[in-house]
């Protein structure tokens, strides 16, 4: 596949590793492959969100560009079904290695997931490298992973993938000829060695993932002081510009690229919602159509910033014709992630494309969405009070008596989880200590969070 360290040149040389800037995208003056993509058109289509055969090569595009790669030429096919050997007719296959002959290309990439057996057979029909749509998502992931967690998820993904496909990789050896310490024998095959130790690193890797998920357990507990919410949605749609433009414009900003998967992993900043009240906002990883399920299975604990949140902003490219397939996308991840019984509000990004009949159509066919732009600014604060609403949902009313001594670091407490609808600071107590009476809206939850579960 692509490597994310060392790309080949046209001639098959490796080059030297790819520099990387303060985010770990890779920069600009590496030789880059060259590409022609090919793509199956099935007249059935099987895929329910999988959108127009246009945009879905225009995605492999973006796809492909995202792992430095050039792309010089594309090609489809119309079939019923996908050829069981090499999923395109052999005239078709033809045509593709005289496209790769005249535009110099090194590599054929695929808008499909290939079957082991169709990957052989391409590569020894094509005397070129093939790889299929998967395999260059998890080439971007790795490329653009960073923390000891992302890399090791990566890897786990890869691998995962990789193991009923190790075949490819080493037809032309023959079976190993001697022993050797931790060898079965001098009749093992170079792919059993393999697959033996590939299936043993996936173990360590799936151990030092979950030492790595309780780490974020013990962190995300003590967090429990704010409500969290999450941006979820399809990548591309602006959900960083949106963190960012929320976000103290003092703070650290998160990268905003155009680009497939310009981040990864989740980033939480603390967000003011206006009287006091804050909340947890975590960015997380965009999705795509078809998005590999050893990456969202390896995934688990970065994406733990979803399942844990109170609830999710569902965030949308309102002027992208197709947002509706693309946001079913998202939906089916959230349906693997278990989380779709969460609370969810929908938020139409990038209102500034947008005209006012089309506006007005939007907000009529979802009701209680928001429409928002991060370039201006639009929306954001009905963005802020209905995230407040839905902080609301569960509060309740509670009069709490405090010690004057103590009230005002309390209730200013208070005001940063609820609302402070009262006080009144004139009550004296028994033994002559000064008191404040106080009712509050908030979630019960935040009555033991704040220590107040004596004091109502």
């Amino acid at each position: 596949m692509l490597s994310a360290t060392t790309p080949k040149n046209p001639s098959g040389e490796a080059n030297e590793a790819p520099d990387r800037d303060e985010f770990g995208m890779i920069s600009t003056g590496v030789v880059r492959e060259r590409a022609i993509l090919a793509q199956l058109i099935l007249q059935r289509p099987t895929e329910p969100d999988g959108g127009s055969d246009e945009s879905s090569l225009e995605e492999l595009v973006g796809l492909t560009e995202a792992a430095n790669t050039e792309v010089v030429g594309s090609t489809s096919q119309k079939r019923d079904r996908p050829h069981a050997a090499t999923l395109f007719g052999k005239g078709k296959i033809e045509e593709i290695a005289k496209l790769c002959e005249d535009q110099d290309a090194n590599v054929v990439i695929i808008d499909s997931e290939l079957t082991p057996a169709q990957g052989r057979n391409l590569e020894s029909a094509l005397k070129r490298r093939v790889i299929d749509r998967t395999e260059l998502i998890l080439d971007i992931f790795a490329r653009r992973a960073q923390s000891r967690q992302a890399k090791l998820q990566v890897e786990l993904a890869q691998l995962r993938y990789q193991l009923p496909r190790l075949k490819r990789l080493w037809t032309h050896l023959d079976s190993q000829t001697g022993g050797g310490v931790g060898l079965r024998g001098p009749g093992e095959t170079q792919l059993e060695t393999d697959k033996r130790l590939a299936g043993t690193r996936i173990s360590l890797l799936e151990k030092q993932l979950e030492e790595i998920k309780k780490q974020k357990k013990v962190e995300s507990q003590r967090r429990v002081e704010f409500p969290t919410t999450a941006l979820v949605g399809y990548t591309n749609v602006g959900k960083s510009a949106l963190l960012n433009a929320l976000s103290s414009p003092f703070g650290k900003r998160v990268l905003e690229k155009d680009q497939l998967f310009a981040t990864l992993g989740a980033t939480t900043r603390k967000i003011e919602l206006g009287g006091g009240r804050e909340v947890l906002l975590s960015d997380t990883v965009g999705f795509v159509r078809r998005l590999p399920h050893n990456l969202v299975e390896s995934f688990h604990s970065t994406l733990a910033e979803v399942e844990d949140a109170d609830f999710l902003l569902l965030v949308a490219d309102g002027a992208d014709p197709e947002f509706e397939e693309k946001m079913n996308s998202v939906r089916r991840v959230l349906s693997e992630l278990k989380v779709t019984e969460k609370p969810q509000l929908l938020v139409l990004n990038q209102c500034d494309r947008l005209n006012e009949d089309e506006r007005t159509a939007l907000l009529a066919q979802h009701s209680g969405a928001v429409l928002t732009s991060a370039l201006t600014g639009e929306g954001l604060d009905e963005l802020r009070a209905k995230i407040q609403g839905l902080l609301e949902v569960n509060e309740e009313e509670f009069e709490l008596e405090l010690d004057a001594s103590e009230a005002g670091k309390t209730l200013a407490e208070v005001a940063r989880h609820g609302r402070v609808l009262s006080q009144d600071w004139s009550t004296q107590h028994e033994d002559g200590d000064a008191k404040v009476t106080a009712r509050v809206r908030l979630n019960p939850r935040w009555l033991t969070a704040l220590g107040l579960d004596g004091k109502h």
